[in-house]
């Protein structure tokens, strides 16, 4: 049974003191801030909310809106609620797999950081679509394959499997597991902008703009994003739901 004085969060058991003194006021990250600038209409729904700081800043934006967050993790929308005890109503303990929402009832949906953890990406795509009304938005963001730190480490390891194998030893190939104790705590996908809005077009929805994050704390870096902003971090992509997505998997 679980406790109700105690928040597990990124595999740490937190007091609800403990909560707030980690997470209170936390700000937006630069892709998050993206995403508000692109989310529209008068219902919006976070999928994968996390602790709520998105719905949180959309709803202080957008004060005349309804701003929905959800997420699986029965402990994740508690500390949400913890955190913004006024908004307590808008955050829901729902799968992305089966939103609780009527068809066609929603404006947009977000997706921040979530395609790329979930072994089933096609089917919640399809859910979205579903929940999603004619002509209705989603905003993805994922992991850019195309990131210069990305690649740089993807080299660094491959010379130093060339080098080994040089040596007559084995090669190493680590998965993308980043706390082997959180089932959702790992990359199982990849997704470039081309093979994402692939997905996205088989399941119905018209693409309507992308971009990238490129905030970054030194100015070497930033530099050099803002010249080739598509070797930021991470990937946002808006699309608009054209048709109603099939049931099947190809």
């Amino acid at each position: 049974m679980t406790d109700p004085a105690i928040y597990v969060f990124g595999g740490q058991r937190l007091s609800a003191h403990q909560v707030r003194a980690l997470l209170a006021d936390a700000p937006l990250a630069e892709r998050q801030a993206r995403v508000l600038a692109l989310v529209e209409g008068g219902t919006i729904v976070d999928v994968g909310c996390s602790t709520g700081e998105f719905v949180r800043e959309a709803s202080r934006r957008f004060p005349d809106r309804t701003v929905i967050g959800v997420d699986y993790l029965d402990d994740t929308i508690r500390i949400a609620r913890l955190l913004h005890p006024r908004l307590e109503d808008r955050f829901r303990r729902m799968s992305a797999y089966r939103l609780e929402f009527p068809d066609a009832s929603i404006d947009c949906v977000t997706l921040q950081e979530v395609l790329e953890h979930l072994e089933g990406a096609a089917l919640a795509l399809k859910e979205v679509n579903r929940v999603l009304r004619p002509g209705g938005a989603l905003v993805a963001s994922v992991p850019n394959p195309y990131y210069a730190g990305r690649i740089a480490r993807f080299c660094g390891a491959e010379i130093a499997n060339m080098c080994r194998r040089g040596l007559g030893r084995p090669p190493r190939l680590q998965a993308e597991v980043f706390d082997p104790a959180i089932a959702w705590d790992r990359h199982v996908l990849a997704f470039t902008p081309q093979t994402l809005m692939a997905l996205l077009a088989v399941n119905g929805f018209d693409y309507v703009a992308h971009e990238y994050e490129n905030g970054m704390p030194d100015p070497i870096r930033r530099a050099i994003l803002k010249a080739m902003p598509f070797l930021g971090p991470t990937l946002i992509l808006k699309v608009r739901k054209a048709s109603v997505a099939s049931a099947e998997l190809v």
